[in-house]
């Protein structure tokens, strides 16, 4: 099954977090965004891929991330 998942860079990565990003597209992630600011890679990943994505060097945590649906207003 694939998920949405977070990855977060090790601080000491964060010059190099293009580096992680391809690494992980090596393992099979598909990476939608890479936040440098913030030391994030986004995107979706086979459950059974997550050990070798955990792995990677620089990577601190992979963790499946969560879709947040935001109620429209009354004129909607």
């Amino acid at each position: 099954m694939t998920d949405e998942v977070v990855v977060t860079v090790h601080d000491e990565w964060l010059d190099h977090i293009d580096t992680v990003a391809r690494r992980l597209r090596r393992v099979g992630m598909r990476v939608d965004r890479v936040l440098e600011l913030v030391g994030v890679i986004t995107g979706v990943l086979e459950r059974e891929h997550f050990d070798a994505a955990r792995a990677v060097p620089g990577v601190a945590a992979v963790e499946r991330g969560e879709t947040v649906r935001i109620p429209g207003g009354e004129n909607q």
